[in-house]
């Protein structure tokens, strides 16, 4: 048996029920002398698993039995059990590529949004607190730093953050726009080495803020934005808002 009339074969196979049908037993045994066949069924027993799970959270409607037997006669001679199988299996891959098309084609400009810009900046303090290109305290150094290296200009900072250490800065890309991170510390955390505040500064052009001043949480943090000379802000802080509106504008 080759490996695609095994793939074939397998295609049938539904790893909660078949493990033990003598029918895949020859297909089953090409598996253990073709890696790439290994791979494939892995992968097709992975996404048999996830469909079936899917299609156990759906709720079938009230009285759907009822009606399907009042508008049709039952028939009585069934189909064989693999032509049910196949006849299942292709509905569920034409459902299931209807729904990958929906997620995937989803309008590049939806996920520019200024709630998924603000997710993606608390996940870099949440998840993956990034490195820091300039470690200093200093404001001035870290202005410059960012005036030198692509980062934001001319950005103007609240009060209460212009009077707070810093512990750092960074940029990095969001959809192919430059986004700057400042780190604070205001000490009342522990060291002034660790920060507890994060201000996000980029173009207003990469994401506009539907709200001025609108206040969030997300987990551990508290976030503020706000727009001013045609640049987004988003100050995020490791606190509650009454700590966080003490640095906003």
């Amino acid at each position: 048996m080759t490996s695609q009339e095994a793939k074939e074969i397998l295609l049938l196979y539904r790893p909660d029920v078949d493990s033990d049908e003598a029918e895949f037993a020859p297909a089953l045994d090409v598996i253990r002398t073709d890696p790439e066949l290994q791979r494939w069924f892995e992968h097709h027993c992975a996404l048999q698993k996830a469909i079936i799970a899917s299609f156990d959270q759906l709720a079938v409607p009230e009285g759907l039995k009822e009606q399907i037997l009042s508008e049709r006669k039952v028939r009585t001679n069934l189909p064989s059990r693999r032509a049910i199988i196949a006849m299942a299996l292709a509905c569920i891959a034409i459902l299931f590529t209807i729904g990958t098309l929906m997620f995937y084609n989803v309008p590049a400009n939806s996920a520019k949004t200024f709630d998924n810009f603000r997710l993606r900046m608390a996940g870099k303090v949440l998840r993956d607190y990034p490195k820091m290109d300039l470690e200093t305290a200093d404001l001035s150094q870290i202005r410059a730093y960012l005036a030198a290296h692509g980062g934001e200009k001319g950005y103007a900072l609240p009060e209460g953050l212009a009077k707070t250490s810093g512990t750092g800065c960074a940029t990095f890309d969001w959809h192919g726009k430059k986004v700057s991170m400042l780190c604070f510390s205001s000490g009342k955390h522990g060291s002034l080495k660790n920060p507890d505040l994060f201000l996000f500064i980029t173009d207003a052009s990469t994401v506009k803020v539907p709200e001025d001043k609108a206040t969030s949480k997300i987990k551990q943090l508290s976030t503020v934005s706000w727009t001013n000379n045609d640049k987004t802000y988003l100050l995020a802080a490791a606190g509650d808002e009454r700590f966080l509106q003490s640095y906003a504008p």
